[in-house]
C-alpha cells in the first residue's frame, strides 16, 4: 500500500470514529395543563443494547475513575437505561420525579482539576438521580465535582446533561472550552446533541414561528431537529388528559426521529445524523416511565408507584427489546404493588 493510501485510509477511519457518535433529541412539555413530560431519542450508529434497569435506595456507588473518585450512597431509587452491559445510564428517572438524560456534544471539554471528587460522564446521570429530587438540589450538587470522560465500548464520549422535575423546572449542563454552561428554566425544554446550545438558539431565530423567514427544516441534522422539535413542541394544543399530553408529547418526538439509512442532506458541520433505536417518555408527576424501540412492537412502561424502592433486593433488569413484551411491564421488575 503506499503512502497516501494509508494516509488517506487513516483520514477515512478517524473520521469513523469520530462521528460515531449519540445523536439523541429531547423535549419536555412542562406546559400542557396536565403533568410535566419529557421525551428524547437515542440515536446511535449500533445498537446500545439497553437495559431497564430499577435501583433500590441505600445503595454504593463508585465514581469509576480511580483515584479521587466520587463515593456516595443512593438516596432515592430511580429506572435507568443502560447501555453495553454496563451501568452507564443515559436516560431515566427517579422516585421523586427528577428526570435526567444524557446526550452526545462532540465540543464538550470537561475542566482539569484535582480538587474536586472526580465522577465518571457515564455515572453523571445516575448520580442525579440517586442524590436529587429537583433541578435545583441537581445543580447545586454538580458544582462540587470533577466531571471526568471514561471510556465505554472502546472509547470516550463526550456528553452533555439534561435534567427536569416535576415542577416543570429544567436544565442543560454543557462543557465547552474546559467550563461550565448551564442554561436553567422553564423556558429551556428541547435539546439535540449539538452544535452547543447557545448555537441552537441563535439558529432557530432564522426560522418561521421565531423570527425568521425558513420553512421547518425536514433533515436529521441536529440543528434540523433542534429547530422541528422547538416548532411542533409550541404548536401542542393543551391536553385535557394524561392520555394526551402524553401522547401530544410522543408525536412531537417522533417529528425528530431518524430513519435507518437516512441522508443529511442540510450541508451543515456537525456530525453525522444516526438512526433512533428507542424512546422514553418520563411522566414526572405520575412516575410513570415509557419505553419504545424501534426494533419491537409494543410500547412497555413501568409505573414507579407500585414498587417498594427499600427493598433489601438492590435491582432487577430486564432487556427492553423483548418483543414478548407489552404494556405495563413493572411486576417484570419486581413491583410490588398492583
Amino acid at each position: 500500500m503506499t503512502l497516501k493510501l494509508r494516509l488517506g485510509s487513516i483520514f477515512i477511519l478517524a473520521n469513523l470514529l469520530i462521528t460515531n457518535a449519540y445523536c439523541c433529541s429531547t423535549v419536555f412539555s412542562n406546559n400542557n395543563g396536565i403533568s410535566p413530560i419529557v421525551a428524547r431519542t437515542m440515536d446511535l450508529y449500533i445498537s446500545d443494547m439497553p437495559t431497564l434497569v430499577i435501583y433500590s435506595r441505600n445503595i454504593d456507588r463508585y465514581g469509576n475513575t480511580g483515584e479521587n473518585s466520587l463515593k456516595w450512597k443512593s438516596k432515592y431509587g430511580s429506572i435507568v437505561v443502560t447501555a453495553f452491559n454496563s451501568n452507564a445510564a443515559s436516560d431515566g428517572m427517579n422516585e421523586e420525579g427528577l428526570a435526567a438524560h444524557l446526550l452526545y456534544l462532540s465540543n464538550t471539554q470537561y475542566p482539569k482539576t484535582d480538587n474536586k471528587p472526580n465522577l465518571s460522564n457515564l455515572l453523571w446521570a445516575q448520580y442525579v438521580l440517586d442524590n436529587f429530587k429537583t433541578v435545583n438540589e441537581a445543580l447545586q450538587g454538580i458544582e462540587k465535582l470533577q466531571i471526568v470522560a471514561t471510556e465505554l465500548h472502546g472509547k470516550t464520549w463526550p456528553i452533555h446533561l439534561t435534567i427536569e422535575d416535576p415542577s416543570g423546572d429544567s436544565a442543560i449542563v454543557e462543557y465547552i472550552d474546559g467550563k461550565i454552561k448551564i442554561y436553567h428554566g422553564h423556558n429551556y425544554r428541547v435539546i439535540t446533541n449539538e452544535p452547543p446550545y447557545n448555537i441552537q438558539l441563535n439558529n432557530l431565530k432564522k426560522y418561521r414561528s421565531f423570527g425568521g423567514k425558513l420553512p421547518i427544516p425536514g433533515d436529521p441534522d441536529p440543528l434540523s431537529r433542534f429547530v422541528r422539535a422547538s416548532y411542533y413542541l409550541h404548536s401542542l394544543p393543551n391536553a385535557t388528559t394524561n392520555q394526551e399530553a402524553i401522547a401530544g408529547v410522543f408525536s412531537v418526538i417522533r417529528t425528530v426521529m431518524v430513519p435507518f439509512g437516512a441522508v443529511d442532506t442540510s450541508g451543515n458541520k456537525t456530525e453525522d445524523a444516526w438512526p433512533t433505536r428507542w424512546a422514553t417518555i418520563a411522566d414526572l408527576k405520575n412516575r410513570i416511565y415509557f419505553f419504545n424501540s424501534t426494533m419491537t412492537p409494543n410500547l412497555i412502561w413501568v409505573d414507579l408507584k407500585k414498587f417498594d424502592f427499600s427493598s433489601k433486593i438492590s435491582s432487577y433488569s430486564i432487556s427492553p427489546l423483548d418483543i414478548n413484551l407489552a404494556g405495563d411491564i413493572s411486576k417484570n421488575l419486581g413491583a410490588e404493588k398492583n
